[in-house]
């Protein structure tokens, strides 16, 4: 399937699914959806964050394409939904985290290997924050943003996670680079 998007003078995106046609089926016209202009905008705002945290949890770039683009995909569907929420970032991140998990449960029963640890030791909201602080170096408005919480909560999650698993799991980015040049200092 792929889509075609173009931008009229109104407020939404337009999109086309071209049916595939055989030659004993008459003609059918295409698929044509209409998408919200807020909804394009939440797209690519979040979107390459989205598939970093998730690249991150599931550890395969074809996976987490395809993850983050059913998440994106689900919400379009209850979009109205989603932007009559008081926090559409957090509808979303819910969406995304089910389907990751889902994924990471689907591949735990076929396969040895372990994925995702800070998952494994600490509670969903600590880890994401782990993730999102400790692995992309987001900061902790961005990452508040992404998760669809305030910053408080980002700062109290990483903090909880810091005191659960002390060290270079947990080590905030400015924290993990001081500790470096103190190490180099004290040599």
């Amino acid at each position: 399937m792929f889509w075609f998007l173009r931008r009229f003078s109104t407020v939404h995106a337009w999109g086309s699914c071209p049916q595939s046609a055989q030659d004993d089926d008459p003609p059918q016209q295409a698929i044509v959806l209409v998408l919200p202009l807020e909804y394009m905008a939440f797209c690519l705002l979040h979107r390459d964050r989205y598939l970093r945290y998730t690249r991150e949890r599931v550890q395969d770039a074809w996976v987490s394409q395809r993850l983050v683009e059913a998440a994106l995909g689900n919400l379009a569907m209850i979009w109205p939904a989603v932007i009559s929420s008081s926090r559409p970032a957090a509808v979303a991140w819910r969406e995304l985290d089910a389907l990751i998990s889902s994924a990471l449960r689907d591949r735990r029963a076929g396969a040895a290997q372990p994925v995702d640890a800070v998952h494994r030791v600490l509670p969903p909201a600590q880890a994401d924050a782990v993730i999102l602080r400790c692995r992309l170096r987001l900061s902790e408005v961005q990452a508040a943003e992404l998760m669809g919480v305030e910053q408080p909560a980002v700062a109290s999650q990483l903090l909880m996670a810091q005191r659960a698993l002390p060290g270079r799991l947990t080590a905030a980015p400015a924290a993990a680079g001081a500790q470096r040049q103190t190490g180099r200092t004290r040599r």
